[in-house]
């Protein structure tokens, strides 16, 4: 290999809270033990940390990407260009060594029109299951921040705080924290809905698809007995983000094409959608969520 190589890298994975640390750290060693510069981007549970900037990436010899839950058009779009090396998140922490003997043979160029590898290893959206992993991971800070709070009232009220809801006056505190967390819950579905879609097909696909999963999930507005659940919001989830794919696709001409992304796919798409959710999905969604939340109460 080469000596003294400028290496930029990011890391990220499901759960946005160990790997994506422990292969960050471990790249930063072995990089300056073979004399190598190295910079790494952390995708995790805090946000992105230590961002590459472009005058680094640009200046870098190589680029690798070790990945849980995928890269946004946005990101990938970044290293156009670029001699890039991809690896699962889960292969990188035991295989670090043959990561970098890799470098030079195993990289592969980034097409320059759009941000996606040419060869055999082309990835044009992604696996299904990094998709869902995305969905997963944008939703968990909802379940755990929502969950807390709901655990902190109950926990107040045990040790004697009073509890009163709005229909009997003036809300008490531990009633205000229970309902902050939760509207975790009650966003953790279309959040999940919207991240699984925009992972698909990017920034077009996060409003229609929340929309569409915060309809399915909510019993009231579809007057069903139970929500689509997370079943719900894989289903819709999948099924926007392919469908916003394929419409992103579509040539409308130099007038109209400027409000394609902006206008005409969220319009169509929670028009098509909502209409679908509503009469058809969302029951039919909402009957397999209550089936098995009874099967499950019932074991």
């Amino acid at each position: 290999m080469e000596s003294s190589l400028r290496i930029v890298a990011i890391t990220n994975c499901p759960a946005g809270i160990a790997h994506t640390y422990m292969v960050a750290e471990a790249l930063e060693q072995k990089a300056r033990s073979l004399g190598h510069t190295i910079k790494v981007e952390t995708q995790g549970s805090s946000g992105v940390e230590n961002r590459l900037s472009s005058e680094e990436i640009a200046a870098a010899d190589y680029v690798i990407l070790a990945t849980g839950r995928g890269l946004s058009g946005d990101d990938r779009a970044r290293f156009t260009g670029k001699k890039v090396y991809e690896i699962a998140i889960s292969q990188a922490l035991k295989n670090i060594d043959q990561i970098f003997s890799e470098l030079p043979t195993n990289s592969q160029l980034f097409a320059a029109d759009s941000g996606v590898k040419l060869g055999k290893q082309e990835m044009q959206s992604g696996s299904v299951m990094s998709h869902l992993m995305a969905g997963v991971s944008a939703a968990l800070p909802f379940v755990i921040g929502g969950g807390i709070l709901v655990a902190l009232a109950n926990m107040l009220v045990q040790f004697g705080l009073p509890y009163t809801d709005m229909s009997k006056g003036a809300p008490s505190f531990t009633w205000v924290v229970e309902s902050i967390g939760y509207l975790g819950f009650t966003f953790m579905i279309p959040i999940m809905g919207a991240y699984i879609a925009s992972s698909i097909a990017d920034k077009p696909a996060f409003a229609p698809a929340f929309l569409v999963c915060y309809l399915a999930n909510d019993k009231a507005l579809l007057g069903t007995q139970s929500g689509a659940g997370f079943l719900g919001a894989v289903v819709l989830g999948l099924a926007i983000g392919y469908f916003v794919f394929w419409f992103r696709k579509v040539r409308l001409g130099k007038a109209l094409q400027p409000l394609l992304g902006s206008m005409l796919i969220p319009f169509v798409t929670l028009l098509v959608f909502g209409v679908l959710t509503y009469y058809v999905i969302g029951p039919v969604m909402s009957d397999l969520m209550g089936g098995l939340l009874h099967f499950l109460n019932t074991i």
